[in-house]
């Protein structure tokens, strides 16, 4: 019976209604009104004072079976009063408001989503940080993938131009063959377009439904290409409520590197620390240098620390009322007490 359908179709059973465990199962709305079936009582006590007490009252001579008889006849007046207060005692559990609440918890993570930004120019082939800037890249990526769980994660890569490797995904098996298959495409213009990279990014992002939006953009230089200006990209990424966290690889200087072929190749590097500073502190992101592999590991630390998972707790609760199964119970002790006004049980000389 404790089913609530079975409850709201069976209101008739009222021995069930009035088990203590049911009644002490409900959450009473107003529950002040419990304290006046306590009080139901004393209108006994009230109608003897103040009715019984000053009655007329006339002397007739009766014998003593007869006397008996009027004693039964007095005993079962009291029954009209005893509905009519059984009556008033359900109108006040009605009142009460009894209710059940059938309350439901439910827990899930909201993911965040990321893209990565990562420059593949030229200059990425620098080996200041072991094997290279390139395969240091592609390994900061792999790594916070690999610490992450329930985001949807795309990757952008750039040189002059800005192309999409991945999009938003959560297929985390897909992002790394991708990202160890990634080679530094040749076909693509030279050069380094931050603020084209940041737009690409920004257009695989803004569309998403939920509000935590990150762009980590990793690079080694300054930007040389691209109709966007990195500024501009900032701006946007304001109104589309996107973080940029900034990651800048390497030393400035003049670096060699071995070509494709094997050939020696000399390339002057320079990274515009200002302008990734500014566009992470304008989108309330973070900026970070990495000259090796192991400011590479704290960093990534880091960011995985900054940017955890939000756990979204909801609550249903279900509340059903039982208040008109009281005031159905008041409603038919209620008839039964009229019907007693009009039967021998009532004392019509004294009404």
């Amino acid at each position: 019976m404790d089913n609530f359908q079975y409850d709201i179709n069976q209101w008739y059973y009222l021995h069930y209604w009035l088990k203590p465990e049911v009644l002490k199962s409900y959450i009473w709305e107003n529950p002040t009104y419990l304290y006046g079936i306590a009080a139901t009582p004393l209108l006994l006590v009230l109608r003897w004072l103040f009715y019984y007490r000053f009655r007329k009252k006339y002397k007739v001579a009766l014998n003593k079976r007869e006397t008996k008889s009027i004693n039964l006849i007095q005993i079962l007046r009291f029954i009209p009063l005893s509905l009519l207060l059984i009556s008033i005692s359900f109108i006040l559990i009605g009142l009460a408001r009894p209710q059940k609440s059938n309350e439901t918890n439910t827990q899930y993570t909201e993911g965040i989503n990321i893209v990565f930004a990562m420059d593949i120019s030229e200059s990425m082939k620098i080996t200041d940080i072991h094997p290279s800037r390139f395969e240091a890249a592609k390994q900061i990526c792999i790594d916070i993938i690999n610490k992450r769980k329930d985001d949807r994660i795309g990757i952008v890569v750039f040189s002059g131009e800005a192309i999409t490797l991945s999009p938003l995904t959560n297929d985390y098996a897909l992002l790394r063959t991708n990202l160890n298959e990634l080679k530094q495409n040749k076909a693509l213009e030279s050069g380094t377009a931050i603020g084209t990279a940041l737009g690409t990014a920004i257009n695989r992002l803004k569309k998403t439904p939920t509000q935590e939006r990150i762009i980590i953009l990793i690079s080694d230089g300054e930007n040389t290409s691209g109709l966007m200006d990195p500024m501009t990209a900032a701006d946007l990424c304001v109104d589309y409520n996107i973080k940029i966290y900034c990651i800048g690889l390497g030393k400035d200087g003049t670096h060699q590197f071995k070509d494709d072929d094997g050939t020696i190749q000399y390339v002057e590097s320079k990274l515009d620390e200002n302008t990734l500073k500014n566009i992470s502190s304008v989108t309330k992101g973070k900026f970070y240098r990495a000259y090796d592999k192991k400011s590479l590991k704290n960093i990534i630390e880091t960011i995985d620390q900054l940017e955890k998972n939000k756990i979204v707790k909801l609550q249903y609760n279900d509340i059903k009322d039982f208040y008109y199964i009281y005031v159905k119970w008041a409603v038919v002790f209620f008839l039964l007490w009229t019907l007693t006004r009009i039967t021998f049980l009532n004392n019509f000389l004294e009404d």
